[in-house]
């Protein structure tokens, strides 16, 4: 269990990770041996499962490098804040020191350090109805416009035809990085039933590219209701990854964070002198299936 209580940090830099699956009992074997067919093409698709987004940041960079990457987000917050400590991430990096570019990243602002390079394009699906959507779309269009990349954005109405429509997605050769924050299922319009659904749409973009492709998903577990409500968002998640047949089994640190909430909402908490609640899942907390599936995925 030690390992399985690391930190993302430590994962971040080739330390051991829990890997790891959910489904019901009686479709697991069907799933783990659907997952292990591979994809038409031999490639297998990483995919990491955290509970803070800007745990994706580092775990972009260990799988891309340098290398131009698109980026499709999926999120109910756009995440492009200004980061002040943009260019000293950027040295770090450089300079090698992973982990203290890491403790960096906010959940709020973690993209802005990666642009531009390895970052060449972002797409952020928000559930706000409508263009420009009212103040956050608009934030998302003033926080990037000295960016010097490609954005877009794409409202709920859009999502319903995605990827088809009328606003341009990048295409070609270049990397793809899907990044899905489980907030976005947190309303009256987008629940943990329509998981699939929109998953579905993510994957069919996917493969319409040449290039590399990673997923990572987070549950930001701060900006949801409770317990119940996120073990049941993670649970139809990843019974739909493990019913696709080219993902990697997942990299999961969703139990073992120890990052620093960076949000507005925590924000708030500290300037009354409070620390913000600290929202996370258990694995000795997990219903019963779930250590069920643990156990015999770990044999």
């Amino acid at each position: 269990m030690a390992q399985n209580r690391m930190t993302i940090r430590a994962a971040m830099i080739g330390a051991l990770v829990l890997l790891c699956a959910f489904q019901p009992a009686a479709q697991a074997s069907d799933a783990v041996d659907a997952a292990q067919d591979g994809s038409a093409d031999g490639r297998k698709i990483p995919i990491l499962i955290s509970d803070h987004h800007a745990d994706h940041a580092l775990w972009l960079l260990r799988h891309v490098g340098h290398e131009d990457t698109d980026i499709v987000v999926l999120d109910a917050h756009a995440d492009t804040e200004t980061n002040p400590g943009r260019e000293t991430i950027r040295s770090l990096l450089a300079a090698g020191d992973y982990e203290g570019a890491d403790s960096l990243f906010g959940n709020h602002n973690w993209i802005h350090p990666l642009v531009p390079g390895p970052v060449s394009s972002l797409v952020w699906i928000s559930r706000i109805a409508g263009f420009p959507g009212g103040e956050r779309a608009r934030g998302f269009l003033y926080s990037t416009r000295s960016w010097g990349i490609q954005t877009g954005y794409i409202n709920t109405e859009e999502l319903e035809t995605f990827p088809g429509g009328e606003r341009p997605l990048p295409a070609g050769d270049r990397a793809l990085f899907v990044s899905i924050d489980l907030d976005f299922f947190y309303n009256e319009d987008y629940t943990p039933g329509d998981i699939s659904r929109v998953f579905e749409r993510l994957w069919n973009y996917s493969l319409e590219r040449n290039g590399k492709v990673l997923w990572a998903i987070c549950l930001s577990r701060a900006w949801l209701p409770g317990d119940e409500y996120a073990w049941e968002l993670l649970e139809q998640s990843l019974r739909w990854l493990l019913a696709q047949s080219a993902f990697e089994t997942p990299e999961v640190s969703v139990f073992t964070s120890s990052r620093r909430d960076t949000s507005r909402k925590a924000q708030s908490f500290r300037a009354e002198g409070m620390e913000p609640p600290g929202f996370y899942l258990r694995d000795d907390a997990a219903p019963p299936v779930i250590r069920e599936l643990l156990e015999a995925l770990a044999k």
